[in-house]
């Protein structure tokens, strides 16, 4: 006793990589995306809550060159027009974009009071985004808030427990304030990590030499002093090394060698950050700026421009790629991300978008592997990771798209997307009563979605949980009471409960007999007959099981075993009652 879902749960039956997500430009471009997805209404009010540019105070730009400060006034009135005029989930994607754009340039410029206040509000808005995070260690350090940078290492730790950039300045710090044990945790988990990073090395040899270990100090420097270019500082510290080993001679060689050159960090975000500067206000900026106004001709043109003159950036590949794909030259677009990976193969929007290009092609197994890539790359990044969950729907991996969206919704509770997702995927695995905790948080999440209310509704029925299927449908049909498939579940409901609280015989014909004025389809028929026979009234109840035997008849020619079966229950003057499970 079947009634079908009036609507698929999460929209069209799962769309492959490309339909499901577009190519939204947007999201990819010079300045990091958000790491999360904005639903429609609920995200068009979380953006309008959380970011006022009113709120950022204006910085001083007089000593700027003339162009720059004028950029600087235009995005700023730019992103207050934005966050003003959003009016759906795209345009308050964009605005929110356009704040963090304008948020970073604070940061990289160095204008600590502004980017403190709009990176307080983005990490509002986006809890779950490693980047705010981070980018708040990076401010903190740059200030030298040390208790303050500590705080914020700690979050991105938090959102990101393994990412090594982060563990290497949660190093240095530790190791500033002396406290050598954690020092030694932090750059022995970066080294792990990443066992080729020279800074992480690095810090355990300076760790080494806090705790004079010495002889372990030149040991791990020496080594690392061979990878190292002329000049580094490594050699400062390889020098007090052998001077405390007691080899004065091998110790001044190396100390005369320092020249204070940095042990590099590979660092993605770093880098973001850093395109703000000598590229921005030159070619860089002008094909970012050419590409937002929607000339990617341009963009193209200046990107290779770019390209000419050096073509190992791997920024450029990217955004020419983004470019091209805008204007329909999907193989350059595809030449020009693996390239980009090839340069760098840990960049999480390279291996994305190449994803969404290869799912275009009908390319759905190597689409997939970019996505899961990116996802592993990227964890809090949850448009990625419903991306990957829909690509395994897909390819059949059922149990393994479910357990993704359920990491999903434990880590943003209101992805409405994904609480959809999860809700149809467990439908299709026949698991209705975990279909329905998804279902009714959705309901929640959005009072207004028909759908959600009906189909949790009726997960709730398949379920057995009578009472519960009650108070889902009565609420829908207050907000929906015209809605016809509501008034029929509720109908049958009411007609074949076998729990008390849920049982109305007498309404169930009122509502019944409604609907078949309606619309006198088979199963309307059958569900007024359900509902006489429940009010006591059997011989009208026999009535309209014949009538709807006949109506099966005309359309298929033959009855079913189950149809008949109620007829003989009806004229066995007893009513049809739904199993009665736990």
């Amino acid at each position: 006793m079947r009634i079908a879902l009036r609507r698929q749960v999460g929209g069209p039956e799962f769309p492959a990589v490309v339909r499901a997500l577009g190519l939204a430009a947007a999201a990819f471009g010079a300045a990091p995306a958000l790491g999360q997805e904005l639903a429609p209404e609920a995200g068009i009010a979380r953006v309008r809550a959380s970011l006022a540019i009113d709120a950022v105070p204006e910085p001083d730009l007089d000593h700027l060159e003339p162009d720059v400060r004028q950029r600087f006034r235009e995005d700023r009135a730019v992103v207050a027009s934005t966050l003003t005029g959003a009016a759906d989930e795209g345009q308050a994607q964009a605005a929110a974009n356009a704040f963090a754009d304008l948020c970073l340039r604070y940061l990289h410029y160095e204008f600590h009071a502004a980017a403190a206040v709009c990176l307080e509000q983005l990490r509002a808005l986006a809890p779950g985004d490693f980047q705010w995070a981070y980018y708040e260690l990076l401010l903190h350090d740059a200030t030298g808030d040390l208790e303050q940078a500590r705080a914020s290492a700690g979050a991105a730790l938090d959102l990101r427990p393994g990412d090594v950039p982060t563990l290497i300045r949660a190093g240095d710090l530790l190791l500033a304030e002396g406290e050598l044990e954690a020092a030694e945790a932090a750059f022995g988990r970066a080294a792990s990590g990443r066992p080729e990073s020279a800074a992480a090395r690095f810090g355990l040899g300076r760790v080494a030499l806090e705790r004079g270990d010495a002889a372990r100090a030149v040991r791990i420097l020496e080594a690392l002093a061979a990878t190292q270019p002329a000049g580094s500082i490594v050699r400062h510290h390889l020098g007090m090394a052998l001077r405390a080993v007691g080899d004065p001679e091998r110790a001044r060689a190396e100390l005369r060698q320092n020249r204070q050159v940095p042990i590099a960090i590979a660092d993605p975000l770093r880098e973001r950050l850093d395109l703000f500067g000598v590229k921005e206000e030159a070619v860089f900026d002008r094909a970012v700026r050419s590409a937002r106004a929607g000339d990617h001709a341009r963009a193209v043109a200046l990107y290779e421009e770019l390209l000419a003159a050096s073509g190992r950036d791997v920024e450029v590949h990217f955004n020419l790629a983004r470019s091209l794909i805008e204007t329909g030259d999907q193989g350059r677009a595809e030449t020009h991300l693996r390239r980009a990976l090839e340069l760098r193969a840990d960049h999480g929007a390279a291996h994305f978008n190449l994803a969404l290009l290869l799912g275009r092609a009908g390319r759905a197994v190597e689409a997939a592997a970019h996505l899961e890539r990116a996802a592993e790359i990227d964890p809090e990044n949850l448009p990625w990771r419903l991306a990957r969950a829909r690509a395994r729907a897909d390819a059949g991996n059922v149990d393994g798209a479910i357990t993704e969206l359920e990491e999903i919704v434990a880590l943003d509770p209101g992805l409405i997307e994904a609480r959809r997702a999860l809700a149809a995927l467990l439908v299709g695995a026949g698991a209705p009563a975990r279909a329905a905790i998804q279902l009714e948080a959705l309901v929640e999440l959005a009072p207004d979605d028909l759908a959600a209310r009906f189909n949790l509704a009726l997960m709730q029925f398949q379920a057995g949980l009578y009472v519960d299927c009650r108070a889902t449908l009565e609420a829908a049909l207050g907000r929906f009471p015209g809605d016809l498939a509501v008034r029929h579940l509720l109908a049958r409901l009411l007609a074949v409960s076998p729990v008390p609280g849920a049982l109305d015989g007498a309404r169930a014909v009122e509502l019944a007999q409604a609907v078949v004025s309606e619309q006198p389809a088979l199963d309307h028929l059958e569900t007024l007959a359900m509902a006489l026979a429940a009010a006591g009234r059997f011989e009208e109840a026999v009535a309209r099981q014949q009538e709807a035997l006949a109506m099966e008849r005309r359309s298929t020619g033959v009855n079913s075993d189950e149809r008949r079966q109620r007829l003989d229950l009806y004229r066995a003057r007893q009513p049809l009652r739904a199993p009665a499970r736990p």
